[in-house]
């Protein structure tokens, strides 16, 4: 029988509590990060309690990203109960748990969110410009497809920084560890072909989930989205298991703790 996980720790932790290991060389698969989270135990509990969460303004998905830290890490240490059910008892240990990765995300993504405005409006112009230089509609449209294109290709580019900061965020929850922007750059590179591969595959998943959850009446838009934000959080640990397996340097974790309504439960 195996033994309870047990979070406890001595005073001075050791590396192995710090970091995950080798990694696990299975592949990544946006399609299995689905299916994660649809086949887990808790699943219907998780997207029910996931989708209140996502009602409340700005610290329900707080929340929710703090319990995507707890899950991720589980996942990395083979926890038994990698996607723990969602308390309404954790509710605040989970708001403290995602500020980290909320502000980070929003530190990252506000200059993406400015640049892709810039990539846009520099697009059109471009396009506007080459008409009435050319006075040739077709030369036009060349134009606006070249610079539509550059703007996607440094688009997925600062995607793949903000998926790595939050990445750091998740495994670190330290807001200090997840704006170290050299490490930040350099997982981004190791993992840069692997995200921008998966980030596309994964993209069509989930708009064909979210499109299911709109033709349901909108009945199902609720449950698509919080699923494919879980499911997202499950492929982030699935590129950063795959570049362990391959020798990447592990981003310190934080030591496992018990959820105050874990450490309530008989027996813990």
């Amino acid at each position: 029988m195996q033994p309870p996980w047990q979070p406890q720790l001595p005073t001075a932790a050791p590396a192995e509590y710090m970091s995950p290991g080798a990694g696990d060389p299975v592949g990544v698969s946006s399609l299995r990060a689905v299916k994660a989270v649809l086949s887990d135990p808790n699943a219907k509990t998780n997207v029910l309690i996931g989708i209140v969460f996502m009602l409340i303004p700005i610290v329900g998905p707080m929340a929710l990203s703090g319990w995507m830290c707890e899950s991720h890490q589980r996942h990395l240490r083979k926890h038994p109960n990698p996607m723990p059910k969602i308390d309404f008892g954790d509710f605040g240990e989970y708001i403290k748990r995602g500020i980290p990765v909320f502000v980070s995300s929003l530190i990252f993504t506000l200059p993406v969110l400015f640049i892709a405005y810039a990539v846009m409006g520099a697009a059109g112009f471009a396009t506007f410009a080459a008409i009435a230089a050319t006075n040739e509609p077709l030369v036009g449209i060349a134009v606006g497809a070249v610079a539509g294109l550059v703007g996607l290709v440094v688009l997925f580019s600062l995607g793949v920084v903000v998926g790595a900061a939050h990445t750091r965020a998740e495994l670190t929850e330290d807001l200090g560890e997840a704006l170290k922007v050299g490490k930040v750059l350099g997982y981004a590179k190791a993992t840069f072909g692997m995200v921008v591969i998966k980030n596309i595959t994964f993209g069509f998943i989930a708009f064909g989930m979210v499109l299911v959850g709109i033709l349901l009446c909108y009945l199902g838009l609720y449950p698509a989205i919080v699923v494919v934000q879980i499911a997202a959080m499950h492929l982030r640990y699935q590129i950063y298991a795959d570049y362990l397996a391959k020798g990447g340097e592990p981003i310190p974790l934080k030591p496992p703790q018990a959820l105050p309504s874990e450490a309530r439960a008989p027996g813990y």
